[in-house]
């Protein structure tokens, strides 16, 4: 049986545009409504600096063309979601911090995109630090969602845009607030554009985690408390990433994807155009975004790695977006699975609870 741990990135666009409504509460709940019908359990990762620029403009008597508070519906969702069952933790895209609403539109600091360029205390640039900011995130959702479980824990974090890299200065103020976990690396990524700058090339599919304390891509032999889980992903052409399903979804946001393209793409001939779509690249399973047939040899993919893998508990952690959630195929492929006997469902806290369990026992 393979064990599988469905993410969900809680967010409107990277640039800022859209509408909570459409884009985050609705799909959101169809998403709850499939887990509910099938016994399926999310780990929502909630972004909690956009909520709290939502929350603040809202307030301050600015409706942003919203007829109810949008923060407010999050915030009512999330703790539906906990109630159901569902796993919430720490989603953060620091170049919110210093947003301002103007002009009917977002006006976000792009130059605060990725999460290891945040200095530890706020300067004339930034208003706040990393470690107000981990400090806070952790607090909030906490504050949120203890009059309900009081028991949680904010202890996992996935960095915005899969940026975490270099990550020794992040990784020491994540332990000194009591995180155990994070989930942002994704095998065999690699980015270098005007906004993201990573690469994990190194990293291999085969293995399921990693224990660190250093950098978040180095495994440590000796010390056994902060777990890498990274995102699954599977290098495939450029061209067959762009099937039927990817191509409506990108349609239905169609301002946002264009200029998603512009933000990672560079001018190139038609023959690099055609060599560019040739190539192979890293592409994360997306159980949001895949087509029936996508998710089947990403599925086929992974039952081929757990028979041959060396760890008594190898779970996958697979990844989605409300604002990507238009078709259920590829999730309802996975629960026909699931009724078979083939898979479970787990949350990333109770994917590290029997990680733990399985190291006590060696």
């Amino acid at each position: 049986m393979i064990s599988l741990c469905l993410t969900l990135d809680y967010e409107l666009f990277g640039s800022g545009r859209g509408n909570v409504f459409t884009h985050i509460i609705e799909p959101t709940n169809r998403l709850l409504a499939i887990c509910s019908k099938y016994g399926m359990k999310l780990t929502i990762f909630f972004e909690v600096v956009e909520y709290w620029k939502l929350k603040e403009v809202y307030e301050s008597g600015e409706s942003m063309g919203y007829e109810r508070n949008p923060a407010e519906a999050m915030a009512n969702q999330i703790k539906k979601a906990h109630q159901l069952g569902h796993d919430i933790q720490l989603h953060l895209h620091p170049q919110w911090i210093d947003a301002q609403y103007q002009n009917g539109e977002w006006q976000l600091n792009m130059d605060y995109w990725r999460l290891p360029e945040v200095p530890d205390q706020a300067n004339e640039k930034i208003s706040m630090g990393l470690i107000e900011l981990i400090r806070k995130g952790k607090e909030e959702l906490e504050n949120m969602l203890r009059p309900i479980n009081p028991l949680y824990k904010c202890n996992v974090l996935r960095a915005g845009g899969y940026n975490i890299d270099p990550s020794e200065r992040l990784l020491k103020i994540l332990k000194e607030n009591e995180f155990i976990a994070d989930s942002s690396v994704y095998y065999g990524g690699k980015a270098e554009n005007e906004l993201s700058k990573y690469d994990y090339t190194r990293v291999k599919k085969e293995i399921p985690y990693w224990f660190t304390n250093g950098s978040l891509l180095a495994a440590s032999k000796k010390e056994k408390v902060f777990i890498e889980l990274p995102v699954f992903a599977k290098r495939i052409r450029r061209i067959s990433k762009y099937d039927l399903v990817r191509i409506c979804s990108a349609l239905k946001n169609k301002a946002n994807s264009i200029e998603k393209f512009k933000n990672n793409s560079t001018k190139k001939t038609k023959w690099e155009t055609i060599q560019f779509l040739m190539d192979k690249e890293a592409v994360t399973w997306d159980f949001c975004l895949f087509s029936k047939s996508k998710m089947r040899k990403f599925l086929n993919a992974a039952i081929k790695i757990k028979e041959n893998s060396k760890a008594s508990f190898h779970p996958f952690v697979l990844v989605g977006h409300p604002k990507d959630f238009y078709y259920s195929y590829a999730i309802e492929f996975l629960d026909k699975k699931a009724s078979g006997g083939k898979l479970k469902f787990l949350t990333i806290g109770e994917a590290i609870v029997q990680i733990k369990e399985t190291h006590k026992q060696k």
